[in-house]
């Protein structure tokens, strides 16, 4: 594994990387980290971890140790994976990865620059990401790596590519790590009342996520994603039962039966499905499947 060694007065000259505004990184600093010198042929971005000497900080390393030890397993030109570790006075401070211009999804879905079928063209090349992985995990020793913490800022337009790619796996479940805190995998939602979504505790070993990490929690956080965009709110702040009161209003708008189906699993006791390859259904009721909408009809309906 590489390990590059940066001296400090390099290191203070280093440029911040900017982040928009809607964008907050809790867990380090970003710099840029510019090419040909040494090692470096491209421009990287080197992530400073703020902790580094506790726990948290052992279960970083581990995690990106093991990513950059599987890359060529994973081989997924999709996934933004970490190269190098950096050290800075002898001491590990973080690591590298490959910098990419881009724009943060969360920017994308949130400006009015981008049309809805745009919009859910990116969506749908998340869930693509996910079903890769999926295979991956079907058909290859890596077996045990899921992105984890799915959210709409952890996924960036890849401006030389035209491609999604998932940005920050160091807070990816792979191996024996302890699982990270998701955004959307908190205590405080419906999950706690459907079995299929396994609490964590302390004897389980967690680095502050709340859940076991699987297929099920990704596609929920998926699908929170894509709710996030088409209802214009956080769908996990419904009750389980003013959820399936939307989803029949969703079918009663003409979206499928499959669909809201695929939609309902989320809440009962059986397998979630990706469902990346229907979204575009959803296109020609963009506006009317907004909650300020969906409530004007509920309190006519009531």
């Amino acid at each position: 594994m590489q390990v590059v060694e940066i001296s400090k007065k390099r290191f203070k000259e280093l440029e911040p990387l900017k982040l928009p505004q809607s964008i907050f990184n809790t867990e380090a600093k970003m710099y840029l980290l510019p090419g040909k010198r040494g090692w470096a042929r491209q421009n990287y971005v080197l992530k400073s971890l703020y902790h580094t000497n506790d726990e948290i900080f052992s279960n970083k390393l581990y995690t990106v140790s093991e990513l950059i030890n599987n890359r060529n397993l994973i081989n997924m030109e999709e996934l933004i994976l970490p190269e190098a570790l950096v050290t800075v006075g002898h001491e590990i401070i973080g690591f590298t990865e490959p910098f990419v211009p881009n724009i943060n999804l969360q920017t994308i879905l949130d400006s009015p620059t981008y049309t809805v079928a745009e919009k859910v063209a990116y969506l749908k090349e998340v869930g693509a990401i996910l079903a890769k992985m999926q295979q991956l995990r079907n058909y290859s020793k890596i077996t045990d790596f899921y992105l984890n913490d799915v959210h709409e800022s952890n996924f960036i337009l890849n401006m030389e590519t035209g491609k999604i790619n998932a940005v920050d796996l160091d807070s990816a479940k792979i191996g024996h790590n302890l699982t990270f805190v998701s955004r959307y995998l908190t205590p405080f939602s419906e999950l706690s009342n459907v079995s299929k979504y396994v609490p964590l505790s302390y004897e389980d070993g967690t680095a502050g996520g709340f859940y076991k990490v699987d297929s099920n929690t990704e596609i929920y956080c998926y699908i929170v994603m894509i709710f996030n965009y088409f209802f214009g709110a956080r769908i996990c702040n419904l009750t389980v039962e003013e959820y399936f009161y939307y989803l029949d209003y969703l079918a009663n708008l003409g979206v499928s039966k499959e669909l809201v189906d695929i939609f309902s699993y989320i809440y009962v006791n059986r397998e979630n499905i990706n469902p990346y390859e229907y979204l575009d259904e959803l296109i020609p009721y963009y506006g009317r499947t907004n909650h300020h909408t969906f409530e004007k009809v509920r309190r006519k309906v009531g």
